[in-house]
């Protein structure tokens, strides 16, 4: 028996970050399992195949852009979008012969002809809702818990999400599964002459520090240079991930700390530039104020990087005893972890081998398994009960 999964394919269209490097890195490995039919839908047309990623700095040109235009000019063009997107969707169900269709985006599509799986990354909409463009956080509360009734089961990432879903959502826990991200295969440790090459090419320093991610206030970056102020060692920090949104007021301590010359802006990079950034880093500097899972953690140990992150939210449970830890609101604390991965060569050494094995034990393969025995065990629920 053939199974038909149709997958909201819309997060491939944009850059490969957070939601799509998830949709990408798990149909990769789904949609090589016999038995398994995927259909890619991205609004206007269905597709057999992922679509191409778009091209990064066209696509954070025109978001920059959109961004620019009145919160409430933005929300009503997505809110527009996002029903005609369900609507859509309903025809291409009652069209073709889907056992299943899997959630990706922000909320759940309205869509009753077959069961619908949605994923929940993180709560940050709710809890963190002013870490969010508005009119992001208005599209949010209007369809979210509308849309959350559509949802027969609800695939997260971290048993820290489900414990948050459960309490924040009050949604039973038989309807809830934990299935863990992984880091793309893409990311290893690469040969000294690839970063050598990379770094003459575009004038970044041999010896740096790493931040991966969205440059939005969710990530703390505020912290991160303060923190830097305060290093004993005056090692260069590289910033890779592109702008994104939000007031980035930490931009003037830079220059008011005197640390324009020490800090430089790599914005997004391709994946084998960042993979050679992870590989030759001092230590990957993540002091996230909250995170679902917090993928790039362990990109970096898969790089053979020294991690230090925050000690709250799921990235206690992705890291485990292979990273040092800090509050993410304390920059003296921030500063000394840093310091001592820089100066201890046996504590680098430790973390890069604890590392490397604590990334080991998370793989798309596995991941995918359990997302097809799930949709298997729900497709089954569904046909039972409709032949009650």
């Amino acid at each position: 028996m053939i199974v038909h999964i149709i997958v909201n394919a819309l997060p491939l269209t944009g850059l490969l970050t957070g939601i799509s490097r998830y949709v990408r890195c798990l149909y990769s490995q789904i949609q090589r399992f016999p038995g398994i039919r995927v259909s890619y839908f991205v609004g206007r047309k269905t597709l057999p195949e992922m679509p191409v990623q778009a091209e990064p700095h066209l696509w954070m040109r025109r978001t920059e852009q959109a961004w620019k235009l009145p919160d409430t000019v933005v929300f009503g063009g997505r809110t527009v979008q996002w029903l005609n997107f369900e609507r859509l969707l309903r025809k291409a169900a009652r069209r073709n012969h889907y056992n299943l269709y899997h959630e990706t985006g922000f909320v759940p599509a309205a869509l009753t002809d077959i069961p619908v799986i949605y994923t929940l990354h993180d709560l940050s909409l709710i809890k963190h809702s002013d870490k969010h463009p508005r009119e992001r956080v208005w599209f949010f509360k209007l369809f979210f818990r509308r849309r959350m009734p559509y949802a027969v089961h609800v695939i997260t990432v971290s048993e820290f999400m489900r414990n948050e879903i459960i309490e924040d959502l009050k949604i039973h826990p038989d309807a809830i599964t934990v299935i863990h991200e992984a880091p793309d295969p893409h990311f290893y440790p690469r040969s000294p002459e690839k970063l050598n090459r990379l770094l003459e090419q575009r004038t970044w320093p041999r010896d740096y520090i790493l931040f991966v991610g969205t440059l939005e206030p969710r990530k703390n970056i505020e912290l991160l240079i303060t923190a830097l102020s305060r290093m004993a060692n005056k090692v260069p920090l590289i910033l890779a991930g592109w702008q994104g949104w939000g007031d980035k007021h930490w931009l003037n301590e830079i220059n008011k700390l005197g640390l324009k010359k020490q800090i430089y802006f790599a914005n997004y990079v391709d994946e084998e530039a960042l993979a050679c950034l992870y590989s030759g880093a001092y230590a990957f500097v993540y002091p996230s104020l909250y995170e679902g899972f917090g993928l790039p953690v362990l990109e970096a140990m898969a790089c053979g990087c020294p991690v230090i992150c925050s000690q709250v939210a799921s990235m206690p449970e992705v890291a485990g005893d292979a990273a040092l830890y800090c509050s993410p609101h304390d920059p003296d604390e921030l500063a000394h972890r840093i310091d001592a991965v820089i100066e201890d060569s046996s504590l680098r050494s430790q973390l890069m081998e604890r590392g490397i094995q604590r990334a080991r034990q998370f793989s798309w393969q596995k991941s995918a398994e359990q997302t097809i025995n799930l949709f298997a065990s729900l497709i089954e629920n569904h046909r039972a009960e409709q032949h009650q």
